[in-house]
């Protein structure tokens, strides 16, 4: 199958709706979530799927490792945000859930290391620094920034994701409404048929019992005669 950008988008809305990072890599639990999309990516009438949860998984790594590359090039380049595409603000949410999980799940079993801790001390603190130096810059320079691009701060674009999110929301309800409706198709297809077979015994035994009431009729006839 040969990936466009609606397919990406297409898989990386069915992502945020399943979301396989609430449970722990390798599992049964997130392996059968993966099957899940899959599933629901091959059931779409457009874009046309044809995907395993391996390809679909492999193909959600190759365009994380490229979101990646793509900002370590920006930050490099000048530490200007270039124009954020829809897909680079699903991506951006996925990451940022998968480690968001992946620290809870750390928390919870009491193994977070202390290296992880400096670092969540240390990026609040580089939050917190961060956030008054931007206050004090929008404040001094409120006239004069009007058309200039932006420092990088948090890339997300959150009505992107919301709109995203909401997309395959309804998207997923009609795939799900659908289904009942075609499995009470079925439903009313078999009763249909069960019903005919029933009246077409009906009707073969009341020609059985006509058969034989004739039959009595005319072995009575005889014995008359």
């Amino acid at each position: 199958m040969k990936w466009t950008e609606d397919h990406d988008l297409t898989l990386c809305g069915e992502v945020l709706l399943q979301e396989p990072f609430k449970h722990p890599k390798n599992s049964k639990e997130r392996g059968e979530v993966w099957r899940q999309i899959a599933l629901n990516l091959n059931s779409l009438a457009s874009p046309i799927f044809k995907v395993s949860k391996r390809s679909v998984r492999d193909r959600l790594t190759l365009l994380q490792t490229k979101y990646k590359e793509k900002i370590r090039e920006e930050e490099r380049a000048s530490g200007i945000d270039c124009e954020e595409t829809q897909l680079d603000a699903a991506l951006e949410e996925i990451l940022d859930k998968e480690k968001a999980a992946d620290m809870e799940r750390n928390e919870q079993a009491g193994t977070l290391t202390k290296k992880h801790q400096i670092e969540k001390a240390s990026a609040e603190e580089v939050r917190r620094q961060a956030m008054e130096r931007l206050g004090k810059t929008q404040k001094r320079n409120a006239d004069s920034e009007e058309g200039k691009p932006s420092k990088r701060g948090k890339r997300r674009s959150s009505d992107a994701v919301e709109y995203l999110k909401e997309k395959f929301e309804l998207e997923s309800k009609l795939r799900k409404d659908e289904m009942e409706l075609k499995k009470n198709e079925q439903q009313m297809l078999m009763d249909q048929q069960s019903q005919m077979h029933k009246q077409q015994l009906e009707m073969m035994k009341m020609v059985q019992q006509q058969n034989q009431s004739l039959m009595a009729l005319l072995e009575k006839a005889t014995f008359t005669k």
